[in-house]
């Protein structure tokens, strides 16, 4: 008897109530329990199904292992994972790794680290550069300072010399006129100590007061500073006003008037 009939026109009709027939038309032979032959290959199949499924639950977690490898959540973000990286050069992926390990090794991990050695070197550069510029300006300070000291000096000493000041006295002279005179813009200028209003001439209007009228006006309060046969009327002008060297008293005033207006004669003003 045939397991598979397409009708049962192909068997006798007493056997034709062993067929039951299938979804798809044809017609099997009703059999009781499974045949020999079909539990041997359902056997076969249900160990296939079984390697099958065990080898395709090992391909899924090898999937899924490669995946988070890759940092992809699917296959498709594992194939552009994948064009990514086909687009590396390897030599200098090698080259890059092996700078930035060499700047970890320096303490460089990130841009930030980079950034604060940088910032550190730079200082270090700046504090030695400031150093020495504030080295170089303190020189150049003390040294301005030096010569306009000695400027004020040399000009005080030749207008103590011009006025007739006593050599011995030439120092105390210097001394007292530096406290009226300063170099102001490289010029030797008469500033009042007590305001620090620049100070003019008595007997030029609108002219500063010079070193030499300075002396004249001191020889009056400081006699005793100057020679006393050249510097006993000195004018600030350089030139003794009274070359006879007469000097008259009080009293005599009266009597010499167009000597003491022509400068012939000094009178003492003990009062002043």
């Amino acid at each position: 008897m045939q397991a598979i009939i397409s009708s049962l026109d192909q068997v006798a009709e007493a056997l034709r109530p062993e067929y039951v027939e299938r979804s798809d038309g044809k017609f099997v032979l009703k059999l009781e329990g499974d045949h020999p032959n079909a539990a041997d290959a359902v056997g076969a199949a249900n160990t296939k199904i079984t390697e099958l499924t065990g080898r395709l639950d090992e391909f899924r977690a090898t999937n899924v292992r490669i995946l988070k490898a890759i940092g992809a959540e699917n296959v498709d973000g594992a194939l552009a994972k994948i064009e990514t990286l086909a687009k590396i050069d390897p030599t200098k992926y090698a080259d890059l790794v092996a700078k930035a390990d060499a700047l970890a090794n320096k303490g460089v991990k990130n841009t930030d680290d980079f950034a604060a050695i940088v910032a550190r070197e730079v200082g270090k550069v700046s504090t030695a550069f400031n150093a020495r510029l504030d080295a170089s300006e303190k020189k150049a300070s003390d040294a301005s300072t030096a010569l306009a000291n000695e400027k004020l000096r040399g000009t005080l000493t030749a207008a103590g010399i011009k006025a007739s000041v006593a050599e011995s006295a030439i120092g105390d002279f210097v001394t007292r006129a530096t406290e009226t005179f300063k170099v102001v813009d490289g010029k030797v200028v008469a500033i009042n100590p007590e305001t620090g209003v620049p100070l003019f001439s008595e007997k030029v209007a609108g002219q500063p007061l010079s070193p030499e009228e300075y002396a004249g006006g001191l020889q009056k309060k400081a006699p005793h500073l100057f020679k006393s046969s050249e510097g006993a009327d000195f004018d600030g002008s350089g030139a003794n006003t009274n070359p006879t060297g007469k000097v008259v008293t009080e009293a005599e005033m009266g009597d010499n008037i167009d000597d003491i207006a022509n400068g012939k004669v000094t009178v003492p003003v003990p009062w002043e």
